[in-house]
């Protein structure tokens, strides 16, 4: 080995072991990851005053029983649609071997306007951790 390898070498060592040991990051960013997207409709139908939004993390792996709820985040719109959502969780309650998936609707207090209506994948089995959801009306009075 030349000198100049076996000085490389031992600072790839070091690095690692300075890396390894060091310092531990930040809370922050070793127990949280986040889920982003948007929410929209095709209707050409403006959000009223008051109208919320309402995004969820959900696991559905088990098909004969409620989805565990594992995020979610409630926007009181600023603006019409689309609507940026960002859902952050706690990475240690993601399991690789199973189904996770966004689901979203639009209230005006009590009443649903708006609601996904299929399966929008992420995290696992390589689906992504960004999605767009495009919500549909759930009554032809809902405005």
């Amino acid at each position: 080995m030349t000198r100049k390898f076996s000085i490389a070498l031992l600072a790839v060592f070091v690095s690692a072991c300075a890396f390894t040991f060091g310092e531990p990051t930040s809370w922050s960013e070793t127990t949280t990851a986040t889920v982003t997207g948007t929410v929209t409709y095709r209707e050409r139908i403006a959000l009223t005053p008051g109208a919320v939004v309402e995004v969820r993390l959900l696991d559905v792996s088990l098909a004969d029983a409620p989805a565990k709820l594992i995020a979610e985040q409630t926007i009181t719109p600023e603006h019409q649609v689309p609507i940026a959502f960002e859902l952050t969780y706690d990475p240690a309650d993601i399991d690789a071997r199973l189904s996770y998936a966004v689901r979203a609707a639009i209230y005006n207090g009590e009443r649903l306007l708006f609601t996904t209506d299929r399966n929008y994948p992420v995290l696992t089995r390589g689906h992504p951790d960004r999605v767009d959801l495009v919500l549909i009306r759930t009554s032809v009075d809902a405005q």
